[in-house]
């Protein structure tokens, strides 16, 4: 299923809705320590940010988007995949991030 950017970012938005559906990995959690950034930041980004590079299909046949966003006054990158092979566009996991004051 080829998504444009525009799908992409919007399908990142409405699975974000829900806290439930966004998946952190390991790798994340620990950047989000070290970058003090809160788990409602990252939520932040991913329902109001705006990609900053095209989305595109990874090895695993999820779709790879990465966005950016201000929030709490930071600039926040986080850099995701839309899981498309166990239930197409239900959840996204995010795989790590980016973080300045």
């Amino acid at each position: 299923m080829p998504l444009n950017d525009a799908n992409a970012l919007k399908l990142l938005r409405d699975v974000a809705a829900d806290s439930a559906r966004v998946v952190l990995l390991a790798h994340a959690r620990k950047r989000m320590k070290e970058r003090q950034v809160t788990l409602q930041q990252v939520l932040d980004v991913l329902r109001k940010g705006n990609l900053i590079e095209p989305a595109a299909l990874d090895i695993y046949g999820n779709w790879k988007v990465t966005v950016k966003g201000l929030t709490c006054g930071q600039s926040v990158t986080v850099a995701g995949a839309i899981e498309m092979q166990r239930e197409p566009g239900k959840r996204v996991l995010v795989i790590t991030l980016f973080g300045s004051g």
